[in-house]
């Protein structure tokens, strides 16, 4: 799938029976754990990734709906099982100026169980219903009744949310992993956030995975990744109809204290007078921000049993793994990313990171994504005021 910033570049997955089974948001990886950070003593000469300056997916959370008609929030479903997606993304490109940019958000679902179990093994149809949706949104300016085109049942959507309905037979035909554990399948929704027009892309791709299939246009010219987010979450069906509940937060404190939901009651913090530049000056002699600057320490409130139980761990003390990542649109943070909660450990604890504030004056947004790696996930943000 192609790279960019939210992205990270990576695809992890692993089946059942093979370590840990994780429904993986495929732009979403662990970029963070490696990438350079602001940080003490030598500082970094570009922007890190937790510095959101264009649009950015920070994950899609599924809720699944339960026997009695109640959604409860989890990445695995029966089949059968209703589930609604929820995007949650920033568009950090613009300024005061020239204001927020439209984003238009598009869904594709209706791929079960792809050729070796790979979310590229979806594409061809992908690429064929997004050229039917293309071609239906030309021909319903004549005739609004026209119906939608669908992919094994399932049609495309738009906006925030998107819901399917796992297939029946989502385990037909599937094989117990030979190492243990019960049969699974799994269903695949693509979106993409775009700022343009979304039009389908010939394969110009080489390696095994080709070219998305589509792409985002502005007035005929093609965007980049500061406008343009796709990827893809996938639900896991498993025979013994396990569960995989989304680790949650409780909120974000600043300096110990909770930070407030409502904008009127939001906090308000000096700006730090070290500017852009300066901060990303290279070099062991530059100036450190986080010493010049107050740095406030942002955290989020997670309960201390958040990481679930390991279902096929061979040890019965293991424990999945959970991480949170914090991202901001002004200032800096010394790291975007904390482990949470070891699979041998548990809960360690301190997740905390530190914030400093931009130098010029604004509403900073403070965002935290706490993930496992079962692909469960969860979004917070908070509001700060720099005067």
């Amino acid at each position: 799938m192609r790279s960019t910033r939210a992205m990270g570049g990576a695809v992890r997955r692993a089946g059942a029976g093979r370590g840990w089974r994780r429904a993986v948001l495929g732009t979403l990886a662990l970029g963070a754990l490696t990438a350079p950070a602001i940080a003490s003593g030598c500082v970094a000469g570009f922007d890190p990734p937790s510095l959101v300056n264009g649009l950015r997916v920070f994950a899609v959370v599924a809720d699944v709906e339960t026997q009695e008609g109640e959604p409860e929030s989890s990445s695995y479903a029966s089949p059968g099982a209703q589930v609604t997606f929820r995007i949650h993304y920033q568009d950090g490109l613009g300024g005061p100026e020239e204001g927020s940019r439209p984003v238009s958000v598009y869904w594709f679902g209706g791929c079960k169980n792809p050729n070796g179990d790979d979310y590229y093994g979806c594409y061809p149809e992908f690429a064929e219903l997004a050229a039917k949706l293309e071609e239906w949104e030309e021909a319903r300016k004549d005739d609004p009744t026209i119906p939608m085109p669908d992919l094994n049942g399932v049609r495309p959507g738009f906006g925030d949310t998107y819901t399917i309905t796992i297939s029946d037979d989502i385990l037909e035909g599937r094989e117990a992993p030979a190492t243990g554990g019960p049969r699974s399948g799994s269903a695949y929704v693509f979106f993409v956030a775009c700022t343009g027009e979304l039009k389908v892309v010939e394969d110009q791709g080489t390696g095994r995975a080709g070219t998305f299939p589509v792409a985002c246009f502005d007035r005929g010219r093609r965007l980049g990744p500061d406008s343009f987010v796709a990827g893809y979450t996938q639900i896991y069906s498993f025979e013994d109809n396990r569960a995989n509940a989304n680790p949650k937060m409780l909120g974000l404190t600043l300096d110990g204290e909770p930070m407030p939901e409502d904008f009127a009651e939001i906090p308000n913090v000096d700006r730090c007078p070290i500017g852009r530049e300066e901060r990303r000056e290279a070099g062991c002699s530059a100036e450190d921000p986080f010493t010049a600057c107050h740095a406030y320490e942002l955290d989020a409130i997670i309960p201390p049993n958040v990481a679930e139980d390991d279902p096929d761990a061979k040890q019965q003390d293991l424990k999945e793994i959970v991480w949170v990542d914090y991202f901001t649109d002004l200032g800096d943070l010394d790291r975007g990313i904390k482990l949470v909660s070891d699979a041998a450990k548990g809960d360690l604890g301190d997740h905390a990171v530190k914030w400093i504030p931009p130098a010029e004056p604004g509403i900073a947004t403070l965002t935290a994504v706490l993930r496992d790696a079962r692909g469960g996930s969860s979004v917070v943000q908070r509001l700060v005021r720099v005067k």
